[in-house]
């Protein structure tokens, strides 16, 4: 096998949220593939020095820009535009989490306020969709594109205290659906990722303190809850879907969680690794 269905050569993406964590090492991985990227952020330092590193992989580019606003968008395609030409890749990845770490302005949607509910959704779902808008008028010209979306397996397990963002990130798995079905058939491609528990400082873009677990691999941690991700591995998902290799794929929420999705109704049952041996034993049937 080659990684040539891999390749994004002469493709001009943009990572929004591109100067950190799993947005940084996304917009790395697609200078790698060959892409020409733009990373966009809300604080100019931190791209400064995230435009630095991306610089020794590739030909990469930062755009002070707030996704949520209509303004701010149009000047970062501007921008990007005229030092790049058309995009033909779209990664939203900006997200809420600086505000979801204050624990202030989420929680049980009867808590929260009304102000807090439209700022979170407009930086879940609004942050999605001005992107997108732009980016669809270059990929249907084209016709060709695709779109991902960074959402989260909030969409789909209840996170008791995240009831705003879960609503936001399972609007956001809607509209990929609806972006999908309305411009298939004309060339653009759009899914989404449904991230699990990944380890990354959101607030510098370190990883975070690893959990004890992880530190011993065979420790028996239960079927509950997976160890934490890498960046890279939601990176890697979201080449293949941005690349020829994934040119089958449309409409399609992709969950990356190490299997938190398939967590036991039933855990006593799940086999501890001290009882692998007899459990081989018997399928043999020695």
């Amino acid at each position: 096998m080659t990684m040539e269905p891999f390749r994004l050569d002469g493709a001009v993406a943009v990572v929004t949220g591109g100067t950190a964590g799993i947005g940084f090492e996304t917009a790395r991985l697609l200078l790698r593939a060959g892409a020409r990227v733009a990373v966009c952020g809300r604080n100019p330092e931190r791209g400064r020095q995230a435009v630095e590193q991306l610089r020794a992989v590739g030909e990469a580019h930062f755009t002070v820009a707030d996704v949520s606003d209509e303004n701010s968008v149009s000047d970062l395609f501007t921008d990007v535009r005229s030092r790049y030409g058309p995009v033909s890749v779209l990664v939203n990845n900006a997200g809420p989490t600086d505000l979801l770490h204050s624990r202030e302005v989420d929680g049980p949607l009867g808590a929260v306020r009304p102000a807090a509910f439209a700022t979170l959704m407009q930086r879940t779902v609004t942050s999605s969709y001005l992107p997108t808008r732009e980016a669809l008028t270059d990929m249907l010209g084209a016709r060709a594109g695709s779109i991902v979306m960074i959402s989260s397996m909030a969409a789909a397990q209840a996170m008791p205290g995240f009831d705003t963002y879960a609503t936001g990130k399972g609007a956001v798995e809607a509209m990929t659906r609806a972006i999908a079905g309305s411009y298939g058939h004309l060339g653009v491609r759009c899914n989404a990722i449904r991230v699990g528990r990944i380890a990354v400082d959101h607030g510098g873009g370190l990883r975070a303190a690893a959990d004890p677990l992880d530190e011993d691999p065979d420790a028996w941690r239960g079927p509950a809850l997976p160890r934490a991700g890498a960046p890279e591995d939601i990176a890697h998902a979201v080449l293949y879907l941005s690349s020829e290799a994934g040119r089958y794929v449309n409409g399609v929420v992709l969950p990356v969680d190490g299997g938190v999705g398939t967590r036991s109704l039933m855990p006593w049952q799940t086999p501890r690794p001290e009882m692998l041996d007899d459990h081989a034993t018997a399928i043999r049937g020695d």
